[in-house]
């Protein structure tokens, strides 16, 4: 069966698969959250499915997570249901428990992606600042990698953040 191109489910399906990753400018960002918020932003399992979309980049797509977090901040405005912040947390925690066997790319995404959100005040420093000092604590392997995506991603935004400034610089004497 051919679905029906008018349901708002198709509607949705069509916004975070097809228009979402080729969402490469801040108008078409703000349009499609627009969009997303006034055809779907009401419906709890919208929003579940959207968030899960925005956990999900794809690996070949690091070029989107500025422009998702952007999406995240948006929506982070109207609603306060999401699960991203809290998933790439305990994401970033688990692989850096597991990392003899951890994926490098998927470790630097997350950190990137929490990085972007962070900017975008998505995400509490805290979580940034928490998972830089994991790394510091034992600074050899993938953990200096990860170090330096978190702090490249958005170091110099808490570092000119008045009350992240001295935590930010506390980590870096260590």
């Amino acid at each position: 069966g051919k679905e029906n191109k008018d349901t708002p489910h198709y509607k949705l399906m069509v916004l975070l698969e097809q228009e979402l990753p080729e969402a490469s400018r801040r108008e078409k960002i703000d349009e499609l959250a627009e969009r997303f918020c006034v055809n779907h932003g009401s419906n709890k399992n919208s929003r579940k499915r959207l968030y899960k979309t925005l956990f999900l980049v794809p690996f070949a797509r690091l070029d989107l997570l500025p422009y998702y977090s952007r999406f995240a901040a948006i929506l982070d405005r109207v609603y306060s249901d999401s699960t991203l912040v809290t998933e790439l947390e305990q994401q970033m925690h688990g692989q850096a428990r597991f990392k003899k066997n951890q994926n490098m790319e998927s470790r630097l995404r997350t950190a990137r992606y929490l990085g972007e959100l962070t900017k975008f005040r998505v995400a509490p420093p805290i979580v940034v600042l928490r998972g830089l000092k994991r790394c510091l604590e034992d600074f050899s392997g993938y953990n200096i990698d990860v170090a330096c995506c978190l702090l490249e991603s958005c170091g110099r935004y808490l570092y000119r953040t008045k009350h992240t400034h001295g935590k930010l610089s506390e980590l870096m004497d260590t």
